[in-house]
């Protein structure tokens, strides 16, 4: 689907174990703030990181830790400073900003702590916009829109704007916005953060339902029992990731 900016003289490396690479994987990937000044900051340092197509994995750090910066990495929000991030396989240093704006609105879905939601629209048109950006016409973005938010539980508040649902909706809301273009790749960034433990637990258990479904889930947390979700889990520190105890065999590898 994409185009490439450089010519074939950079073919993307492709490399697995089985000869299939890993959906997403970080080749000593550094991400480095104020290079070159005295504010410099290096959020991640040296990261290696393999997942496989249908995994999950939860990134498990304390505040600062460089948890969010890999998120952005992995959903081609942001470049490293150094080192190769591949998405299945190819290195995305060869893609136009426009090729990534592509990857994240086509293959992958965001739900963020804070909703990010746009406090003039209504449900329905929240959950729709990524679709209207893909091209796809107003009434078939919708009628996605409202297949998704019942998927979530919420059919009956289609109509209704951020300000009139509670934090927990919300968040529903921002997941059926995420699920609504069908993605291949789930990035979820403290998406219990803001909610109280009911609202939590109704998101983990639709997360938990997205993967068994296939969708490779990478959950960013700060907490362990919400990380507990994930088959897989990595542990980051100081930007320097490492594999944890996890709750299954890791499919893929961390260092």
């Amino acid at each position: 689907m994409f185009r490439r900016r450089n010519d074939s003289s950079r073919t993307a490396e492709r490399r697995s174990d089985a000869g299939v690479p890993p959906l997403l994987e970080c080749d000593q990937v550094s991400k480095v703030y104020g290079e070159g000044s005295d504010t410099r900051v290096e959020a991640l340092c040296d990261v290696n990181l393999r997942i496989a197509r249908g995994e999950s994995v939860a990134v498990l750090g304390p505040s600062g830790s460089g948890k969010s910066t890999l998120l952005h990495i992995l959903g081609c929000l942001d470049r490293p400073s150094r080192g190769v991030y591949r998405l299945d396989g190819v290195d995305t240093a060869v893609f136009a900003d426009s090729e990534l704006a592509a990857a994240r609105n086509r293959r992958i879905g965001f739900v963020f702590q804070a909703f990010n939601l746009l406090g003039d629209e209504t449900a329905v048109d929240n959950v729709a916009l990524p679709l209207l950006y893909r091209g796809l016409g107003a009434s078939r973005a919708r009628a996605a829109a409202r297949d998704a938010l019942a998927t979530v539980g919420l059919s009956h508040r289609l109509r209704h704007r951020p300000g009139e649902l509670s934090g927990g909706e919300q968040q529903r809301v921002a997941l059926a916005r995420a699920l609504v273009k069908e993605p291949e790749i789930l990035l979820a960034d403290e998406p219990t953060g803001n909610l109280d433990s009911r609202s939590g637990a109704a998101i983990l258990k639709l997360l938990e339902e997205t993967s068994a479904r296939g969708i490779t889930l990478v959950l960013i947390t700060h907490d362990a029992a919400v990380a507990g979700l994930a088959k897989r889990r990595v542990e980051i520190h100081d930007g320097r990731v490492s594999e944890g105890q996890g709750n299954g065999a890791p499919a893929g590898e961390a260092g």
